[in-house]
């Protein structure tokens, strides 16, 4: 397997995604405070091995880059996140499509009832490797703060 992280990290929170980029199918998903970032990819990196992990070159960038380091990640590329939060409100309705009084409102004002930060931290994935990935539907966005 070959295991990527994606981070979407922001003021007080930050969005993770682990994925496996050979089957192109998310693992886990979800949201951590901030300071408990680099904590959540030592654990993953326990069960899988991580090949690479991405962060949104955005808010915080440098201060997750530096926790990471801490623990001995090194193989970090940075994805530029401009446009991301709103690209994920558009994959969010692809991933699970509203129901149907819903659909056949343009998708431009509606907002999703989730948090999107782990959905921009799959938009930050699939540019970073030009694939759309698949999100099982067992797979929920957790959330660590």
């Amino acid at each position: 397997m070959s295991i990527y992280i994606s981070i979407d990290p922001g003021n007080k929170k930050c969005g993770l995604l682990l994925a496996d980029i050979k089957s192109g199918i998310v693992i886990e998903a979800g949201i951590a405070s901030l300071n408990r970032v680099s904590d959540l990819v030592s654990l993953w990196n326990e069960d899988y091995k991580i090949s690479k992990i991405l962060i949104g070159d955005g808010t915080n960038c440098k201060y997750v880059e530096r926790q990471l380091k801490q623990k001995d990640f090194f193989n970090i590329n940075y994805v530029n996140e401009k446009g991301s939060t709103i690209r994920a409100r558009f994959r969010y309705w692809e991933i699970w499509p509203p129901n149907y009084f819903i659909r056949w409102l343009p998708k431009e004002i509606l907002f999703p009832p989730e948090n999107l930060d782990a959905i921009v931290a799959l938009i930050l994935l699939e540019d970073f490797v030009k694939h759309t990935f698949i999100w099982p539907k067992q797979v929920d966005i957790k959330i660590w703060l």
